[in-house]
């Protein structure tokens, strides 16, 4: 009988530690899978995150002077390829310096994978080709919907938290989409996915009809403004980042 009891207690204990490392395991493993490589790598890019993102980006992505990084809204529908662009090309003229100049390429991929630890939603899985659409459409959407925020050049504000924009409807600063470090960063996929869900925790809004927004446009619409903010890209010969098709 005491050998029975024995071995029930040893089941519940089992089952309850089973339990509770199911609990602790982190929410959203579509977006990564944790093993000792990872870890490794987490470790070194939540290091190189403190020295390099923190001040602007907030010590926990919260945001600051950076836009917030630890948006579920953001994550969801972020490839892995724009988070490790944006930070190799930076967004210059702006505060954001291009790290690629500095940082090896594993020291960005840390730092990216340190970013996407702060992910609880699985990945949208966004189509990433590029969008056709009309740029002049585009351009009279944009500068009735878009640059109240972003400023009617794109260049958005001093302060991406509030302040003034140049030429702009409203008191809210977005960030710069005309900017060749966002432009190089950004898929197609990735700026029409923006567009259509919003992003929640920002005066970003869900602009696909049916999504109860302020604006509602279709689909067709918003691939519109997608090929008139992809009109201000350059081609140039400058770096090219080795993440290029991801």
């Amino acid at each position: 009988m005491k050998k029975w009891r024995s071995s029930s207690v040893l089941v519940g204990f089992l089952f309850s530690f089973l339990l509770t490392a199911t609990l602790l395991t982190p929410a959203g493993t579509g977006a990564f899978e944790r093993d000792s490589k990872w870890d490794s790598t987490y470790s070194k890019g939540s290091q190189l995150y403190l020295i390099h993102c923190a001040a602007c980006h907030g010590k926990n992505g919260e945001g600051g002077v950076g836009v917030p990084l630890n948006l579920q809204s953001f994550l969801s529908v972020a490839p892995e390829g724009y988070i490790r662009r944006s930070i190799f090309y930076g967004r210059l003229p702006r505060q954001m310096i291009p790290f690629g100049t500095f940082l090896k390429k594993e020291d960005i991929e840390a730092i990216a994978a340190y970013v996407r630890s702060w992910q609880l939603r699985d990945y949208a899985g966004i189509d990433q080709k590029r969008v056709a659409g009309s740029v002049s459409r585009g351009k009279l959407f944009f500068d009735g919907m878009c640059s109240g925020c972003h400023g009617r050049d794109g260049l958005g504000g001093p302060q991406v938290g509030g302040g003034h924009v140049t030429n702009a409807m409203a008191g809210y600063a977005g960030p710069a989409l005309n900017n060749q470090g966002f432009l190089k960063s950004a898929t197609d996929g990735y700026i029409k996915a923006t567009m259509m869900q919003g992003r929640v925790g920002t005066p970003m809004g869900a602009y696909l009809k049916g999504k109860q927004g302020m604006v509602e446009l279709t689909e067709e619409e918003i691939n519109d403004i997608v090929a008139y903010i992809r009109t201000w890209e350059k081609r140039d010969s400058g770096p090219v980042d080795p993440w290029r098709d991801k």
